[in-house]
């Protein structure tokens, strides 16, 4: 406004800073029509249970994965690397659900070695785990079908249809 220019719309705040950028005063009363941006809300991740205890949130996405080895006495294996749980917002990538003894470390591709504060409570080879991403925008996005599952039973499975990238420019235009 200072520079003249007119500003009608301010974006803000994805979903941490969210409840935040929603009471900010300035973006309140500032003469314009104020949006936050909440997309992690929709299935929730380990960042947001971290980052926003008080709110309510529940996981709505976990990744479900089985155990394949047992290579030392306090860790265990699993099938989903940094190709199921995305590892961009850092190590670890995910906790283990309803299993707060068990702490993932970090991944490779296609494995996840997880280490027991309690070997004793180490899960079975074959067992399976649900792992609560870290970050789930991206970890979501690595998968083709989604299982819709009510009270421990899977009731659908559901095409993740806003997974992937947009086109090319070239297939929209001719390139010269």
């Amino acid at each position: 406004k200072t520079a003249g220019l007119a500003c009608e719309e301010v974006i803000t705040s994805g979903t941490p800073a969210a409840p935040f950028g929603y009471s900010y005063e300035a973006f309140t009363r500032g003469g314009f029509i104020h949006r936050i941006s909440p997309g992690t809300v929709v299935y929730n991740d380990f960042t947001s249970l971290e980052q926003l205890p008080g709110y309510g949130f529940a996981p709505a996405a976990l990744v479900l994965s089985t155990v394949i080895s047992h290579p030392l006495p306090d860790v265990i294996t699993c099938d989903a690397g940094h190709k199921s749980v995305s590892a961009d917002a850092g190590v670890p990538t995910c906790m283990v659900a309803g299993r707060p003894g068990l702490t993932p470390l970090k991944p490779s591709e296609e494995h996840l070695p997880i280490r027991a504060a309690d070997p004793a409570a180490l899960p079975a080879i074959g067992e399976s785990l649900y792992l609560l991403p870290r970050h789930v925008c991206p970890t979501v996005n690595n998968f083709d079908e989604a299982l819709m599952i009510v009270n421990g039973e899977i009731r659908e499975v559901e095409a993740v249809t806003a997974r992937g990238h947009e086109r090319p420019v070239p297939a929209y235009h001719a390139v010269a």
